[in-house]
């Protein structure tokens, strides 16, 4: 790697308060949409599992079964189980795909473990930020701190050379 690749550091120490409450602002947002982002893969998990649970419920006993098959969110018709060997998959997009149950339920355990290991990596990003959040809040609360003292200074040194002036 380049020099010119490498990553810049920069000393947070440095940066006046005004541009450490930006990062902050941009630390605040980043954590906000990875733990959005965190949240909606954990749902679509939670979603893969259950369409791998109900592939295990076809089993020979459920056939010619009668079930309810949804038409909407609240709008169902009642039908048969004809067929307990294959179902037909949305893999996204508006496509679908017949699959045996057999290898249904292996594309659902792969999605779950792709989520599973993007997930992982989100929260260690969520972790790492939120490290950088916490120094970043400790440096400008040092900062705070020093600009205050500073200002009972200048306060001090001017009431003391008025007094002075006075005499």
């Amino acid at each position: 790697m380049s020099a010119s690749n490498k990553p810049q550091s920069i000393n947070l120490e440095d940066m006046s308060l005004q541009q450490l409450q930006k990062i902050k602002t941009q630390l605040e947002s980043e954590i906000n949409d990875l733990t959005t982002a965190f949240t909606q893969m954990k749902q679509a998990q939670g979603a893969f599992r259950e369409c791998k649970s109900c592939i295990s419920t076809l089993t020979p006993e459920s056939q010619d079964k009668t079930i309810l098959i949804p038409l909407s969110n609240s709008l169902y018709v009642p039908g048969k189980l004809s067929n307990v060997k294959s179902v037909v998959m949305d893999v996204g997009t508006g496509y679908y795909v017949e699959k045996s149950t057999d290898d249904a339920a292996i594309y659902y355990d792969k999605k779950i473990d792709y989520v599973q290991e993007n997930a992982k990596k989100i929260q260690e990003t969520v972790e790492q930020k939120q490290a950088s959040y916490r120094g970043l809040l400790e440096i400008m609360q040092y900062k705070l701190t020093q600009q205050q003292q500073q200002q009972k200074q200048q306060e001090g040194g001017s009431k003391t050379s008025v007094a002075t002036s006075a005499s």
